[in-house]
């Protein structure tokens, strides 16, 4: 790291201490000058960077950006040893995740993008994700049998609705992989991995997130009526780091709790699916039907006409009424 970064790493991790110039110049071995003129750069890019004399420096606030040090300083008190990766630009978070996962990149690794250019969503779709976005991807390795690895993307839902609470934004869980806000998508996940044919396992599961923060002006027309954001709708102006550290924290517990299906509470009180009458797409066909429960696998449970009950793995679930 360069000077700025180290000082900006010093700050975030002084707990609300002042830190005096003369301490900073000295442990850097560099001159008071050289530490005054990185607090100003850092002002400059947008840190609230107090200043007392004969104290020394604080940091109040710092904006939307993306780093290491301050992520770090986030997630200090995590059990699982998260590594958070930053990039600038994408073809898709999930696809750099990938690779790195066949590659023997360990649980636990993210990959963050400002901005994907061939993001992905389910079945093929893609996924809009114009600079500005949140868009970052997750490479576990859940010791789960092949039939519940639909759980921990549910898992990660309940995951994402429960940081967003924490910020007093309450969304809705679409079955099986979106968050909604007034009535509206601001949320995507896509889960991917790779198949172990001799053991009937997963070498990796990547989950990749993608969530709309602020507005787009240069949303196609055809997302308009569907698709919005969290600074829309709420007036919130949230920060990437911040929001991910959350997701995060809440993902860890409740895949600690995964096997006694923890998450399965967050998930089914905050669905939108629920009680709805379904046009779902499986694997069997094509039928009209009412959405009533989750098994523990987060399969959706859907009543026929004929009165009698389906669980819904694989396939789409559009609410029509």
């Amino acid at each position: 790291m360069n000077l700025k970064d180290n000082i900006l790493a010093e700050l975030l991790h002084s707990e609300n201490r002042y830190l005096s110039g003369s301490q900073l110049a000295k442990k850097f071995n560099v001159s008071r000058t050289a530490i005054w003129k990185c607090i100003e750069q850092l002002k400059a890019e947008g840190c609230e960077i107090g200043a007392v004399t004969n104290r020394g420096y604080i940091l109040l606030s710092m904006p939307d950006i993306f780093s290491s040090n301050y992520m770090e300083t986030l997630l200090k008190d995590c059990q699982t040893k998260w590594n958070v990766q930053f990039l600038n630009e994408v073809d898709s978070t999930n696809t750099y995740a990938k690779r790195l996962a066949s590659q023997g990149a360990p649980a636990g690794t993210v990959i963050v993008a400002d901005k994907q250019t061939a993001g992905k969503g389910r079945l093929g779709k893609s996924f809009h994700s114009p600079s500005g976005g949140l868009y970052f991807s997750i490479i576990l390795r859940p010791d789960l049998p092949l039939k519940d690895m639909m759980s921990v993307t549910a898992c990660t839902a309940a995951a994402i609705h429960q940081a967003l609470s924490d910020n007093h934004i309450t969304a809705k869980i679409k079955w099986v992989n979106d968050l909604f806000l007034n009535g509206k998508k601001i949320c995507g996940i896509l889960s991917e991995g790779s198949f172990n044919a001799e053991l009937l396992s997963m070498d990796f599961l990547v989950i990749g997130i993608g969530i709309n923060i602020h507005p787009d002006p240069n949303l196609p027309e055809e997302l308009k009526p569907i698709v919005t954001d969290i600074q829309t709708e709420t007036g919130q102006i949230l920060r990437r780091c911040d929001l991910i550290a959350q997701i995060l924290k809440h993902l860890e517990t409740l895949l600690d709790g995964l096997e006694k299906h923890t998450y399965l509470p967050i998930y089914t009180k905050n669905s939108c699916t629920l009680g709805h009458r379904v046009h779902v797409k499986a694997e069997h066909g094509e039928c009209d039907a009412l959405a009533v429960g989750f098994a523990e696998d987060a399969g959706l449970i859907v009543r026929l006409d004929d009165g009698t009950q389906e669980i819904i793995r694989t396939g789409t679930a559009q609410i029509i009424d």
